[in-house]
């Protein structure tokens, strides 16, 4: 089944002293029949939750209460993202052959791309004042960040390393923007400037992708693999400098990733793998207690 959420394929391999280590790499491909839910994305107000599901067979976005309740199908497509108003969701979709940015209403009308090109783009993320909406693109030869007007005009391409650079977030002030990369030994967390200089190894081979951004700008949760939890994906959180890195779902033996804070910096959302291929949307406390199922199937 083709699918293009950002919950990739599990590779596997023997690490010194026989640990098992698994790297996900998180890509919006193809993973065989992983079913469920993934990529929550809270509205501004922090009253709605979007996600990609393939519950109906195909994936699509959805809308539900953050409570998980409520729950409205809005487009065939994956990796919703609102914007700061609240009024839109961009979000990616695979139509006619290619793989694109579109966008929509809220409520899933006015649907529209803003891409349309034949190289494949993905992950869209939208700047703290709406202008701006930075994404994944491998229009230059290779994964890379990229940013265009919200309106898909102007299209700049912000890093020019040979090796994958995805999943891009901005600080709330829109001043930098946290990316993952595969340039060092593993892929770590990086950041740069807004305009792409300035890019900075955040993790240095502790490992990481899916940054996210506190609604304040002090921290950035992240999915890791650590030797420490050998075999599961935690959710971290650590200061925007890299510092203080603390593990949030450690207590867990049960993959997490894609964090998305809500409005408030209060709770955490995040997809959890349980079981061979199921997903679910979860939430919990930022300081990683009171976590709560979702979507969770009985």
């Amino acid at each position: 089944m083709r699918c293009r959420l950002r919950l990739g394929v599990i590779v596997f391999g023997i690490v010194a002293l026989g640990v098992l280590a698994v790297t996900f790499l998180l890509s919006a491909c193809e993973y065989g029949t992983d079913t469920g839910s993934g990529s929550p994305a809270w509205s501004p107000d922090g009253t709605k939750i979007a996600f990609a599901s393939d519950r109906d067979g195909h994936w699509r976005v959805y809308a539900m209460n953050a409570d998980g309740s409520d729950t409205k199908s809005l487009a065939l497509g994956s990796e919703p993202a609102w914007s700061p108003d609240g009024t839109k969701i961009a979000f990616y979709s695979y139509r006619d052959g290619t793989e694109e940015i579109c966008v929509m209403d809220a409520d899933g009308s006015h649907q529209m791309n803003l891409t349309n090109n034949a190289a494949y783009d993905s992950e869209p993320a939208w700047s703290p004042d709406g202008k701006r909406i930075a994404f994944t693109s491998a229009r230059s030869g290779t994964l890379g960040i990229w940013v265009m007007d919200s309106d898909g005009s102007n299209l700049t391409n912000l890093t020019s390393s040979s090796a994958e650079d995805r999943q891009s977030a901005w600080s709330p002030d829109g001043s930098r923007i946290a990316f993952s990369s595969m340039r060092s030994d593993s892929q770590d967390i990086w950041v740069m400037n807004a305009d792409g200089s300035n890019e900075t190894n955040l993790t240095n081979g502790v490992g990481g992708r899916n940054p996210a951004w506190s609604p304040d700008g002090s921290k950035i949760a992240f999915a890791s693999i650590q030797v420490n939890y050998p075999g599961y994906s935690h959710i971290w959180v650590m200061n925007a400098d890299g510092s203080n890195r603390i593990n949030l779902t450690s207590k867990v033996r049960a993959s997490s990733e894609d964090p998305a804070w809500s409005p408030d910096g209060k709770r955490i959302a995040f997809t959890r793998r349980h079981g061979a291929y199921d997903l679910d949307i979860w939430v919990m406390n930022a300081d990683g207690s009171n976590q709560i199922g979702l979507t969770f199937r009985k």
